[in-house]
């Protein structure tokens, strides 16, 4: 049930010792994303260390703190069956029926929901604010559902809470979204992710409704033309700004400082600009494109459920 984009939940696994791959009495099925848990065979080797440094976008940090590690998040691992994990942390869309869902190709689900019963926690994404306050007809059915393929994993609820747009430039309180608004400032929406309506429902509970949209498939590469139809509509009027999420910023921001030069040639919008011209309407547009910052906000004791497991596995494997 592990992914992202339009899949429903997704799977984050929290290793606390070095990353392995189970070879040791483990059942390690060919699986893919389309055959479920999938079938295979028995192995009785030894387990073999994996150095997953090479993957790593921050390899500098890692090797800095290398000696101080404990554990190891990783996004999407659920259906990954050979790599030993020793917590399976499911999330699941409140916005998404995942009862009513077919595995991939029919439908969105990874795996079959009997393979939530590998879950150690599910936590239910996406709510809105006051279910983690109160309990409601919501939490009541979801509950009785997902206890029927594990009645004992905790289930935790959480959303995400706007603090604040940062830009290249700028770091701006979410607060001033609805003041530009006010002002009549306007606001391009720009996202190439899996829930886009969660996104654009953040803008509107800021305030800020998007007035422009420009929206992409999932995991979707921004090409130079994308960024020249972003930049002509910033440029176009002062009153837009961009806002977009983290993970398409980042995407984005690999077209900062670059020559626009041959992109525009002929381009009647800027009939004779010079490369130093379209480099500064470049950045210009850029220094206009925020992204949206959020806090996780989750109930109960999730936080201390994970401190406590990890207690217990530094109890059995004396950790230092």
């Amino acid at each position: 049930m592990a992914g992202s984009g339009n899949a429903d939940a997704d799977g984050i696994n929290l290793d606390f010792s070095d990353a392995t791959r189970a070879k040791n009495n483990e059942i390690i099925p060919d699986e893919t994303a389309e055959s479920g848990l999938g079938t295979g065979a028995e192995t009785k080797t030894e387990t073999e260390t994996i150095d997953l440094t090479y993957k790593c976008a921050y390899k500098d940090v890692h090797d800095e703190f290398d000696g101080n590690k404990r554990i190891a998040i990783l996004d999407d691992g659920f259906t990954a069956l050979n790599i030993k994990k020793n917590i399976n942390v499911i999330l699941i869309d409140a916005n998404i029926d995942i009862f009513i869902q077919n595995i991939i190709p029919a439908g969105i689900l990874r795996e079959p929901l009997s393979a939530l019963k590998y879950a150690d926690i599910i936590v239910i994404n996406k709510c809105r604010p006051e279910l983690l306050e109160n309990q409601s007809s919501f939490k009541a059915g979801i509950e009785n559902k997902l206890k029927k393929y594990n009645k004992n994993c905790p289930i935790f609820y959480s959303y995400y809470k706007p603090n604040k747009l940062i830009s290249q430039k700028n770091v701006l309180p979410v607060e001033d979204l609805k003041a530009l608004k006010a002002k009549g400032g306007k606001i391009l929406a720009v996202c190439a992710i899996g829930n886009s309506d969660y996104f654009y429902e953040n803008l509107t509970d800021c305030g800020a409704p998007a007035d422009y949209k420009m929206e992409f498939a999932d995991h979707y590469e921004y090409t130079e033309n994308d960024f020249k139809d972003i930049a002509n509509i910033l440029n176009s009027d002062d009153k837009y700004i961009a806002v977009t999420t983290l993970k398409d910023y980042v995407k984005l921001k690999r077209f900062n400082f670059q020559n626009f030069n041959e992109l525009y040639k002929g381009d009647a919008s800027v009939p004779d600009a010079s490369p130093t011209d379209i480099i500064d309407l470049y950045n210009g547009a850029f220094d206009k494109i925020y992204y949206l910052d959020f806090d996780i906000i989750i109930d109960g004791n999730f936080f201390e459920y994970i401190y406590d497991t990890y207690n217990r596995h530094c109890a059995r494997n004396d950790c230092k």
